[in-house]
């Protein structure tokens, strides 16, 4: 018998890469020989998970149609094995395997694709919690509004491409225009995503509304988001965009970096 870490190897191995050999004297054939019986663990786990990654990208899937998705599924699988035991982790990787995988090389635009949905599926299925109630806000002496931080709702997530993968996936969504042409040169899209109710939202932003939200989601002081932004447009609106995210729920809590 092989040792417990050489027989899960050697399992793993046989699963993802079809060498049975070292398995096959351990595995009793018991009227059906040792590969066929493999071939059925083999099945169900690419099965199980071409199935989890599906579900995760389904508009890649509907963009480069099924038979290829499953393709690609199975050679993303061989190369990215599950490293957790939850479904719904897995495939965060799909769009950069996506970026370097050479049949979707000329579909530039894809592996964009791929990390909008991961967003999705990543502000889906994050923790729940209360939002930030304005009134602590509004309680606030206005003197210390320079070095207040943010943390943001857990299932706050910013995206940015310069394709519009944002239309790509509404158009795609049930309902949508899937007749309607979509110029990819038309220009990208910056977007806070998040969830309300179950129900998955899109923020669209602006350049200098992104780089504050952003610098807030990551920590930083509200002064210095607020520079960053100015940065990119002198006429930003600090507050029209800080009473948006506060009325939306963008923010979790709230901290004085100075106390």
């Amino acid at each position: 018998m092989l040792p417990l870490r050489d027989l899960q190897g050697a399992m793993a191995a046989s699963v993802l890469q079809g060498t049975d050999a070292p398995l096959a004297p351990v595995v009793r054939a018991d009227g059906i020989a040792v590969d066929g019986r493999l071939q059925v663990y083999r099945n169900n786990t690419f099965s199980s998970l071409t199935a989890a990654l599906k579900d995760s990208f389904p508009v890649v899937c509907q963009l480069v149609d099924e038979r290829f998705f499953g393709y690609a599924a199975q050679e993303y699988i061989r190369a990215n094995p599950p490293l957790a035991p939850r479904l719904a982790e897995y495939g965060g990787d799909v769009a950069a395997f996506l970026g370097g995988f050479e049949p979707v090389r000329h579909l530039a635009y894809l592996p964009d694709v791929a990390r909008l949905e991961w967003a999705v599926n990543a502000a889906y299925h994050a923790a729940d919690a209360a939002t930030l109630d304005p009134a602590r806000i509004a309680a606030v002496p206005q003197e210390r509004y320079p070095v207040l931080t943010f943390t943001g709702h857990p299932s706050v997530q910013l995206f940015a491409s310069e394709f519009p993968v944002d239309r790509i996936w509404q158009a795609h969504q049930p309902g949508g225009d899937l007749e309607g042409k979509i110029d990819l040169s038309s220009g990208g899209c910056r977007l806070l995503i998040d969830r309300h109710d179950q129900d998955i939202r899109f923020l669209t932003l602006d350049a200098a509304g992104f780089a504050l939200a952003a610098a807030l989601c990551g920590g930083h002081p509200l002064q210095e988001a607020y520079e960053k932004a100015a940065a990119i447009d002198g006429a930003f609106d600090l507050i029209a965009a800080l009473s948006t995210h506060l009325a939306r729920g963008t923010f979790a809590d709230f901290a004085d970096s100075a106390a």
